[in-house]
């Protein structure tokens, strides 16, 4: 029986240290929001690069929710945490394109919220003074306006 106790007792502190490791490299919730919708509007990007009024301002909705990320890391000026963030805005795409075919109206819905989250970053000018809300309710114009576009750039 003591035994037991004392294998077990090993048996926390050897997993222990990893549980803390793990939970530390959780990110936040925003964090992970901004990362989600980064990879969305790379994906608006990506579809409407030619277009001289929508690929830079999809363009620029992907670098803000680039920064809030970073700014949510602890290094976030470690030139290793720009590559990281870059590296998991990929991944991300590449999962949204995998999802598409059996998740499309969730993720329309996801465009819809990033895209109304991003009009309250852009909306402040070239430099954002502070991180909107992320939205509850979202205006007619811009539903249907993200809905459309979310829509056109996944069949490209």
């Amino acid at each position: 029986m003591k035994k037991n106790v004392t294998s077990l007792a090993l048996g926390f502190l050897v997993v222990m240290p990893g549980i803390s490791n793990a939970m530390s490299a959780q990110e936040s919730r925003l964090a992970g929001q901004a990362m989600h919708c980064a990879a969305i509007f790379s994906v608006l990007a990506q579809a409407f690069s030619n277009d001289p009024g929508k690929g830079p301002r999809f363009s620029k909705g992907v670098d803000v929710l680039t920064d809030v990320y970073l700014k949510e890391q602890p290094s976030p000026s470690d030139p290793g945490v720009l590559a990281a963030a870059a590296q998991r805005r990929s991944e991300a795409v590449k999962q949204l394109h995998a999802a598409w075919p059996s998740q499309a109206a969730p993720l329309r819905e996801d465009g819809v919220m990033c895209g109304a989250w991003v009009e309250g970053f852009l909306g402040q000018g070239d430099r954002y003074q502070f991180i909107p809300v992320y939205p509850k309710v979202v205006a007619p114009h811009i539903r249907g306006q993200y809905q459309t576009l979310l829509e056109e750039a996944m069949r490209r």
